[in-house]
């Protein structure tokens, strides 16, 4: 359902998806509205934690998709558009991942960080491994559990 896109994309930046769906003359809504209607609210029952009452998520820089993050900002949420498996890449995140769950199945996922050097406040690169067999038939949704909340770096080098 490319609704679930749009509405990723619209909840990522703090907005409500608005569907346009309206009744026949009759007063019954055609049937492919009805499973637009069914299929969107399925998937929006399997992530509603990333969706409903989470705030706008980080800028695109940091991470290639759309993003939400919790209430009390310790839980970032990754939205993965046409990802089906393989490595995702987050840049500028400086808090510590305590865990990564994809969102819906529970499944615990890994990662690494690349490029952090003990001394300097710039963070490293996360990679975080996407396996086959995990994946939402439209978006699939990570959460990553951080330490404390998003704090993203905003400087340009090692030595500021």
């Amino acid at each position: 359902v490319s609704q679930s896109r749009y509405q990723a994309d619209v909840i990522s930046h703090g907005g409500n998806l608005l569907l346009d769906i309206g009744p026949k003359e009759d007063g019954t809504i055609p049937a492919e509205q009805v499973n637009v209607l069914k299929e969107l609210g399925s998937w929006n029952r399997k992530h509603e934690k990333a969706i409903f009452g989470t705030r706008a998520g980080i800028p695109q820089g940091h991470f290639y998709g759309p993003t939400t993050i919790s209430k009390d900002s310790t839980s970032l949420y990754l939205f993965l558009q046409g990802q089906t498996s393989g490595t995702i890449l987050v840049k500028g995140l400086s808090n510590a991942i305590k865990e990564i769950n994809v969102v819906g199945n529970g499944t615990k996922l890994k990662h690494k960080v690349v490029g952090k050097i003990s001394w300097s406040p710039v963070p490293g690169l996360i990679y975080i491994d996407v396996p086959n067999g995990v994946q939402d038939k439209y978006i699939t949704v990570l959460e990553l559990k951080l330490d404390k909340p998003v704090k993203l770096y905003q400087g340009r080098g090692g030595f500021e």
